[in-house]
């Protein structure tokens, strides 16, 4: 529903507002690897009041394409509902709340334990539970037809536990993000001025190691967009933000944007950033977060980022029934003190700085042809990544250098038909050494009628998957190792599906 393959085009049900004529939607999906996800969207408005609930379910049975005893898609059972109560005192205000729920149970390894219990060598399982409770809150208010008022609030509870033999990583966190703006459009500037409130907490269970973290920030913000003339439009602002135990950010950024008539503009902009060091990166995670050090406040320094961007976008009508856009982006962003996990010489993992910093170039290029009902989507992208803290400065791992897909899309009334082609170049992997290059294909088919829609999707029906370039799991059996991920895994993956609309939808032949 979002992403790269969301070729699709469905409507995110999550973020769906309200009607007042009621509107539901069910859409349900299986595959052939045995899957089945169930999603439900009901909402509608009366008067002051409106209301939405949104509900999701997925169970996944553990699926093993090429056989080598170990799941590639884990046993998977989850659910998520969330309901919103929405109410309009005025026509220039706006309340609603939400409630988020999301229970997420997977096991994966080993088929034969999974699916019959321990028996001899087969004894290898991941399980990684999740629980998730959160709240939202919004608050929008039209001042007058030029100001607007925007208070927003989310509290978030996350429960996690991940269990392998010989290990368990337990632990709960709450987080809290408040935010309020003041919006002024003028003739010629737009202001918007706002506060904000972040903290975290999170308490590890039943580990020797201290690892609790409790992170507080607060931050001012201003942004002011500026036509300086009929062409020429200037974008500035500027974040403060002040996180105990890590002291003041400043973060500015600046944008100029260039349109004419003829469909051509141009922007060139950059900014600041940064990011406080936690114990969640990716290279914890890989390692199930075993003999990880905690964050030493003493230590380390947060990361800071800068970088510039420049794009030009162009649009025009190449006869009167082909139609042509294509944008071309350039980037240069860097990252300092980038936050690394190195082994200590008592076996340990220690978070440290890099002393070099991470400089990232690239480019991207989007072209769109249209034809009638044919949309044509070409992409590449640049990304030349390097680790300037290491020796030879280079490529950072799992990234490839050069990325291109295309998007055929047709698009009716009654049909909506997608064919995907990407190509993913070669990646260094962490030891070193370089891994093939590959091309998957997707084709989607839907068939829209007046109670709703039917479809069928074949992804990656190239089956491409990793397995075929290099093991995915290395022995023992019953105590293995896995190799870095740098292609699909699941390989093919057959799915059909329909969507029943009984109201609430347009109606088709």
């Amino acid at each position: 529903m979002y992403g790269g393959g969301a070729i699709a085009g469905l409507v995110n049900m999550v973020s769906k507002t309200p009607e007042e004529d009621p509107q539901l939607d069910i859409m349900l999906t299986q595959t052939q690897a045995l899957g089945s996800t169930a999603n439900v969207f009901y909402g509608q408005r009366k008067d002051k009041f409106g209301w939405t609930l949104y509900g999701s379910g997925h169970y996944q049975k553990a699926y093993d394409p090429e056989d080598d005893g170990f799941s590639n898609l884990p046993l998977t059972k989850s659910l998520s509902i969330n309901p919103k109560l929405f109410y309009y005192p005025s026509e220039n205000t706006i309340l609603w709340l939400g409630l988020n729920g999301t229970y997420d149970d997977r096991k994966g390894g080993d088929i034969t334990k999974i699916e019959e219990g321990q028996n001899g060598i087969h004894q290898y399982t991941e399980n990684n539970l999740s629980k998730r409770l959160s709240s939202q809150a919004v608050y929008e208010t039209k001042l007058d037809s030029l100001r607007t008022l925007t208070v927003k609030n989310s509290i978030a509870y996350f429960d996690r536990s991940l269990d392998i033999p010989d290990l368990t990583f337990k632990g709960k966190q709450w987080n809290t993000f408040t935010e309020a703006t003041y919006q002024k459009e003028g003739l010629k500037s737009d202001w918007v001025l706002g506060a904000n409130l972040y903290s975290t907490s999170f308490d590890e269970i039943d580990n020797p190691i201290e690892r609790d973290q409790k992170e507080i920030t607060y931050g001012l913000f201003a942004n002011n967009i500026y036509d300086l003339s009929d062409q020429w439009i200037l974008e500035t602002g500027l974040r403060t933000d002040y996180a105990q135990d890590w002291g003041f950010f400043a973060l500015p950024r600046v944008s100029l944007l260039y349109k004419n008539d003829t469909g051509f503009s141009s922007r060139i902009g950059g900014g600041l950033g940064y990011k406080l060091p936690d114990i969640f990166t990716e290279e914890a995670e890989f390692i199930n977060f075993r003999d990880v050090l905690p964050i030493n406040k003493d230590a380390l320094k947060a990361e800071r980022s800068y970088g510039v961007n420049l794009d030009f976008n162009y649009q025009t009508r190449l006869s009167d029934e082909i139609g042509f856009s294509i944008n071309q982006l350039f980037y240069v962003s860097a990252i300092k003190n980038g936050l690394l996990l190195n082994s200590t010489d008592d076996g340990l993992f220690n978070f440290e700085n890099a002393e070099g910093e991470i400089i990232s170039r690239g480019a991207e290029t989007n072209i769109k042809f249209t034809y009638e009902d044919f949309r044509w989507f070409l992409n590449y992208a640049l990304i030349d990544t390097r680790l300037n803290y290491l020796p030879g400065n280079p490529q950072k791992p799992l990234t490839a250098k050069h990325n291109a897909g295309s998007v055929l899309m047709y698009e009716s009334d009654k049909w909506r038909i997608g064919y995907e082609t990407y190509y993913t170049g070669k990646q260094l992997l962490s030891n070193g050494s370089e891994t093939t290059d590959f091309f998957t294909m997707g084709l989607l088919l839907m068939r829209n009628f007046k109670w709703g829609s039917t479809f069928v999707n074949f992804e990656n029906f190239t089956d491409r998957r990793q397995s075929r370039f290099s093991p995915l799991v290395l022995p023992p059996h019953e105590n293995p190792t896995f190799p870095e991920i740098y292609a699909p895994t699941d390989g093919f993956i057959f799915s059909v599906g329909i969507i029943i609309k009984p109201f609430g939808n347009e109606d088709h032949d």
